[in-house]
C-alpha cells in the first residue's frame, strides 16, 4: 500500500524550523510529506518553479497551509505560489488544513478599521493580512491557530485520526450496500453526500460532481485563458466560404444554447424532487456530467473558431465570433462554487433561525454587446464585397 503523500504548503525562509519539525513528524508517522526543500519533492527540469509546485500538489492526498508573516513570491498572477498552491488544492477538492501564525489572528481587527496603516513591523507585506482575512470570511475555511511547531503536530494527530476513521465510515457505508454503476466516477466528496443525506444534500451532490467533472478540462478552460490555439484545417480567404462558415458555427452555437436549456430547464427539474421526496441521483449525476461536456465543446468551439485562418479583413469578426460562448461556458464554470456558497450562506442562517431561499439558476446567454459588433461586422462585409457573392 502506497503512503499518503501530505504537501506542506508554507514560505520557507521564516518557517524554516516549523517546516523542519513537520517534516520530521510526518515521516516518523510513516507518511509521505512532500515540502520543497527535501528530496522527496519530486521535479520535472523542464517545468519552473511554480509549474513544479503544482504538479506536487496534483499528486498529493492531503494539503496543509501555514501562514506566518510573510507573503512569499510574488507570481505573474498577482498571488504568491503559496496562495497559488492553496487554491489549486481547493480546486482539487483534497483535504486541506490551514494554520495561522496568533499574532496575524491578532492584527486582524485593527487592519479591517486601519486599513490603510503601516504594519510593516509585523509583515513583510499587508497581502499577508489580505490572505489571512480571505481564508478566514471569503473562503470561510475552518483555521487553527499557532506559534510553535508542536501546536500544528497536536492538532495533525487528532484531525488526521478522524480524517481516517471518516474514510473508515465511508468504507462500511459502501460495503453494506449495493450501489450502482455510475458510483464508480464519483469522487469522495459526492459519495459522501450521497451517504450521509445531509440539508440540501441533492444540490450539494450536483454541484459537486458537475465541479467533479468540470476539473477534468480545466486545461482547456487554461487554453483559452492564454489563448493557447492549435493548428486550423479551415482557410476562409473568399467571402462566399465565410458566409458558409458563419453559418455552420451559428448551428452550433444555437445547439448549445439549446442543449444547455434542455439540461437545466427539462432534465434537472424532472431529476430533482420535490421537498420531502427523494430525488434520482443518477439522473442528477447526468445532467451534471452532461453540464461539464457541454463546457467542453464550447470552450473547443472558440478555440477551434480563433485558431482559422482567414483574409485579415475577416480577423475582427472572427475574434469576436470567438467569444460569444464564453460568457456561458464561465456560467457553468462559475455554478458549482457560486450555488455551494449560497447553500452555505443558507445552512448558516438556518441554524440561527432564519429561513432563506437559495437561487440556483444557470443562465446561457451571449453578451448583447458581443452580438451587435458581429451583427455590424458582418453587415460591413456584406456590404463590402457584395458583388463577389
Amino acid at each position: 500500500m502506497s503512503q499518503l503523500k501530505i504537501f506542506v504548503s508554507s514560505t520557507c525562509y521564516d518557517l524554516s524550523q516549523i517546516r523542519s519539525d513537520l517534516f520530521d513528524f510526518l515521516s516518523s508517522t510513516d507518511y509521505h510529506p512532500i515540502l520543497s526543500e527535501y528530496g522527496t519533492f519530486p521535479i520535472d527540469p523542464d517545468n519552473d518553479t511554480i509549474e513544479n509546485c503544482i504538479q506536487n500538489v496534483d499528486t498529493a492526498d492531503i494539503f496543509i497551509l501555514i501562514v506566518g508573516n510573510r507573503y512569499g513570491y510574488i507570481t505573474d498572477t498577482g498571488k504568491s505560489i503559496t496562495n497559488t498552491e492553496f487554491l489549486y488544492a481547493k480546486r482539487r477538492g483534497i483535504p486541506i488544513y490551514i494554520f495561522i501564525y496568533k499574532p496575524l489572528i491578532n492584527i486582524l481587527p485593527f487592519w479591517k478599521k486601519n486599513i490603510d496603516a503601516d504594519f510593516s513591523d509585523t509583515v513583510d507585506s499587508v497581502k499577508v493580512i489580505e490572505f489571512v482575512n480571505e481564508l478566514r470570511n471569503s473562503n470561510k475555511s475552518w483555521c487553527f491557530e499557532f506559534e510553535k511547531a508542536q501546536e500544528i503536530i497536536a492538532i495533525l494527530k487528532v484531525q488526521l485520526s478522524h480524517l481516517f476513521q471518516s474514510a473508515l465510515d465511508l468504507r462500511k457505508k459502501i460495503k453494506v450496500s449495493s450501489q450502482p454503476e455510475y458510483w464508480k466516477n464519483l469522487s469522495a466528496n459526492a459519495i459522501n453526500l450521497a451517504l450521509n443525506k445531509e440539508g440540501y444534500y441533492e444540490i450539494l451532490f450536483f454541484v459537486q460532481v458537475l465541479k467533479d467533472e468540470l476539473i477534468k478540462f480545466e486545461s482547456l478552460k487554461f487554453d483559452l485563458d492564454y489563448h493557447i490555439l492549435l493548428g486550423s484545417k479551415e482557410n476562409i480567404q473568399h467571402p462566399e466560404d465565410l458566409l458558409k462558415w458563419i453559418g455552420e458555427k451559428l448551428a452550433s452555437l444555437e445547439h448549445f444554447a439549446q442543449s444547455g436549456m434542455n439540461l437545466m430547464n427539462t432534465a434537472y427539474p424532472f431529476y430533482y424532487a420535490e421537498p420531502g421526496h427523494p430525488s434520482d441521483l443518477k439522473g442528477l449525476y447526468y445532467v451534471a456530467s452532461s453540464l461539464a461536456r457541454l463546457f467542453k465543446e464550447m470552450i473547443l468551439w472558440s478555440i477551434d473558431i480563433k485558431s482559422t485562418y482567414m483574409d485579415k479583413d475577416f480577423l475582427f469578426l472572427r475574434d469576436t465570433f470567438a467569444k460569444c460562448v464564453v460568457k456561458s461556458a464561465m456560467e457553468i464554470w462559475e455554478y458549482p462554487d457560486r450555488t455551494r456558497e449560497s447553500i452555505t450562506d443558507a445552512l448558516e442562517k438556518y441554524i440561527e433561525g432564519e429561513i432563506t431561499t437559495v437561487h440556483a439558476t444557470l443562465t446561457f446567454d451571449m453578451d448583447d454587446g458581443l452580438s451587435d459588433i458581429v451583427n455590424s461586422e458582418m453587415k460591413r462585409l456584406v456590404d463590402k464585397y457584395a458583388s463577389q457573392f
